[in-house]
C-alpha cells in the first residue's frame, strides 16, 4: 500500500473508492502480495522443488482459494469444510492433506470417497478409526503419522505445537510402535512423516532441531518414507521491525536433511502466504468527545 496525493492505493486501486462503491466495513486482499508472498517461497525452495498445500485454515475466501490453485499449490485442510472448500477452488484431491486431531468419522469417510494425498493421523485410535473405514470401502488408504518431536519453536506458548506436553502428534516411542502396527495393515499405507511444531516463527533454528529429531527417527523406524511434511509456521513481520524467518537458511537445512533422506517435502504454510495481504476498510461515523480522548 502507498499513498498518492493523500490517497491510499491498494494494487492501484483507491481505497476511497472501494468504501463508495462496496460501502464498510470491507476486506480487500492484494492479489499482487498473495503473488509475491508464493513466489517468494517458490524461489526460495527452488532446489527443493516442495509440494506446497496452503493451510486453509489461514484464510478460506473462496476467491482466494482459487487464486491458490491457479498458482499450482495444494491445500491442508482440518475440516470436511475446508476439504469442501478446497475442492470447490479446483485443487486437485493429489495435491490435499487432512490434518488436525479431531477428525469424525464422517470427515475420514469423505475424505477416504475423495481420493485425497494423506490423511495425517494424530493417535493410535484415530488410526483404528481410519482403517476400519477404508476395510468398509475395500480401499487402501495413504496416511502420514503426526511426530511430536518436542522442539520449542521459540514462539508463543499458545500456538506452540510441538513440544511433548502440547496435544498434538505423538512421542517417538509411540511413532515407532505405529510404524510397526502400519507395516502390516492391508488397508492403510504408511507414506509420510508428518512434523508441525508452532506458529508464526522467526529464527531457521527450531526448524533444524525439528530435521535433526526426524532424521533421527526415520532411521529409527527402518521404514521408507515417501513424504516428509514439515508443516508451516513460518513467521510474518508484524512488528515492521525487519525480524523475519530466514527462508535461505531454513533451505539449506532441508537440503542437507534430503542427502540422506530421499523423498519428497511437504509445506503448509498459511499466514505467511495470506497474513499481511489485506486491509480491512472502515469509516469514521460519529465523533465522541471523551475526557482523555476522541
Amino acid at each position: 500500500m502507498i499513498y498518492k496525493k493523500n490517497k491510499l492505493i491498494i494494487d492501484s486501486f483507491d481505497v476511497g473508492f472501494l468504501a463508495r462503491k462496496f460501502k464498510t466495513p470491507i476486506y480487500c486482499y492484494s492479489l499482487k502480495k498473495i503473488t509475491d508472498n508464493i513466489l517468494n517461497l517458490k524461489n526460495h525452495f527452488k532446489k527443493i522443488n516442495p509440494l506446497i498445500c496452503y493451510a486453509v485454515k489461514a484464510n478460506a475466501n473462496l476467491g482466494i482459494l482459487k487464486e491458490i490453485k491457479n498458482h499450482n499449490l495444494g491445500a491442508d485442510v482440518v475440516s470436511v469444510g475446508e476439504l469442501m472448500k478446497a475442492l470447490r477452488a479446483g485443487i486437485k484431491p493429489q495435491k490435499i492433506v487432512f490434518s488436525g486431531v479431531g477428525k469424525t468419522a464422517t470427515e475420514i469417510e469423505y475424505a477416504v470417497g475423495k481420493n485425497i494425498l494423506l490423511i495425517n493421523a494424530e493417535s493410535k485410535s484415530e488410526i483404528l478409526e481410519i482403517e476400519k473405514i477404508a476395510k468398509s470401502k475395500k480401499k487402501i488408504v495413504n496416511i502420514g503419522v503426526r511426530l511430536n518431536p518436542n522442539t520449542d519453536a521459540q514462539t508463543l506458548s499458545q500456538i506452540s505445537t510441538g513440544k511433548k506436553e502440547n496435544k498434538f502428534g505423538v512421542d517417538q516411542k509411540i511413532f515407532l510402535q505405529l510404524v510397526s502396527y502400519l507395516k502390516k495393515s492391508k488397508y492403510l499405507n504408511l507414506k509420510c512423516l508428518s512434523v508441525h511444531i508452532g506458529s508464526q516463527i522467526l529464527s531457521h533454528k527450531p526448524y533444524q532441531n525439528m530435521l535433526k529429531v526426524v532424521d533421527k527417527i526415520i532411521k529409527k523406524s527402518d521404514h521408507k518414507f515417501e513424504f516428509i511434511d514439515l508443516g508451516g509456521g513460518m513467521g510474518i513481520d508484524y512488528a515492521h521491525d525487519n525480524s523475519k524467518l530466514d527462508l535461505k537458511k531454513y533451505s539449506k537445512n532441508i537440503e542437507k536433511f534430503l542427502k540422506t533422506n530421499n523423498c519428497k517435502i511437504i509445506f503448509e504454510p498459511g499466514r505467511s502466504i495470506v497474513g499481511n495481504s489485506a486491509i480491512l476498510i472502515t469509516k469514521i461515523i460519529y465523533i465522541k468527545e471523551g475526557y482523555k480522548k476522541d
